[in-house]
């Protein structure tokens, strides 16, 4: 029979040597590059660990001279950091298996019924339950990061209650209101009166649609009183072994007044366009009228004074039509709107 290769170190916290060597049999049987270290003490298993540089399984025996039960397996665990303890015991004890189990520990395996193929599974169990619980870690910990560190406040809200379960310091931020505040109020009470309808007709699209993504453009209100205008983001989430909403929200109170002023601004470049294909025309078409009169052969020379002072006219008018033009392009801040 082929052995795994997969290189491990064992502690075995074992006083009865007739075990000890019964589980060191069984070890050696399944894995061909192994390590095995005995203590039969608390505290020479408390310094093995520390001394150890890598334990990658602990076999706890349950009863050890002075500490046993739960007492010792928190004791054990103070120092074992993520190892994993597989737990040995004589005692078919349910409850006593289901209270140590609630602890945090591997598995639980009686030994009057270990035989080298359950302890091995067992141990590949628990590692691989340690590299799961490992990766899950990191996961929790990469969202963590993005949810505090995120420069735009985001929220988590209970879908049935729509209270604040978390924010992020963005969020605190922008809105006034402590973690503690936020975590005694619902996603209703950052909004204005006026926008609860809009409110009640995105949550019941979001959950008919089960939307993800951009959910629209509303109305919050801060602690201040002041309102703001937010594109709201948001996606369902598993959190705390629940499903949950989580929400970005972006400010664009700033943006959108931008837009208006550059809409306000086009309506008034328009009135200006306007005013240079029709109001300048008039004038500007008198002048060349009285242009080609000029260049006419039967022009009256009696006529000429009449004539420059319609050109003379024309020119003053088209002088107002420009400065009345130049005045309303200042009006606009145009310079301000380049620099923004």
């Amino acid at each position: 029979m082929s052995k795994d290769s997969l290189p491990l170190t064992i502690l075995i916290i074992e006083d009865n040597l007739g075990d000890f060597v019964l589980l060191e049999d069984y070890l050696l049987e399944k894995f061909d590059v192994i390590r095995i270290f005995q203590e039969e003490s608390f505290d020479g298993a408390i310094l093995k660990i520390k001394s150890a540089n890598k334990i990658d399984i602990i076999l706890l025996d349950l009863i050890l001279p002075y500490l046993q039960g739960g007492a010792l397996v928190e004791k054990i665990q103070e120092y074992s950091g993520d190892i994993p303890i597989i737990i040995l015991t004589g005692y078919t004890d349910i409850d006593l298996a289901q209270k140590i189990l609630s602890m945090g520990v591997s598995d639980f395996l009686i030994k009057d019924e270990i035989n080298p193929e359950i302890l091995y599974k067992s141990i590949i169990y628990s590692l691989e339950r340690k590299s799961y619980i490992n990766g899950l870690n990191k996961t929790k910990k990469t969202y963590q990061d993005l949810f505090n560190l995120s420069p735009q406040p985001m929220w988590l809200y209970d879908i049935s209650s729509l209270a604040f379960l978390d924010v992020n310091q963005a969020a605190i931020t922008k809105y006034g209101y402590t973690l503690e505040e936020f975590k005694n109020m619902t996603i209703r009470d950052i909004r204005p009166k006026e926008e609860m309808e809009s409110l009640d007709d995105s949550l019941a699209q979001r959950v008919s649609k089960d939307a993800y993504g951009f959910a629209g453009v509303f109305v919050h209100r801060l602690k201040s009183g002041k309102h703001i205008n937010v594109e709201i983001y948001s996606s369902n989430i598993e959190y705390n072994n629940k499903i949950v909403r989580l929400v970005l929200a972006n400010d664009v109170t700033d943006k959108l007044e931008y837009i208006k002023q550059i809409e306000a601004q086009n309506v008034k470049l328009k009135d200006i366009a306007w005013t240079q294909s029709h109001v300048v025309r008039a004038p500007l078409s008198r002048i060349l009228g009285i242009i080609n009169l000029i260049e006419l052969e039967s022009f009256n020379s009696e006529d000429l004074p009449y004539l420059i002072g319609q050109l003379k006219l024309s020119g003053n008018e088209m002088d107002d039509i420009v400065r009345n033009i130049v005045s309303e392009t200042k009006l606009l801040n145009l310079n301000g709107l380049n620099n923004g």
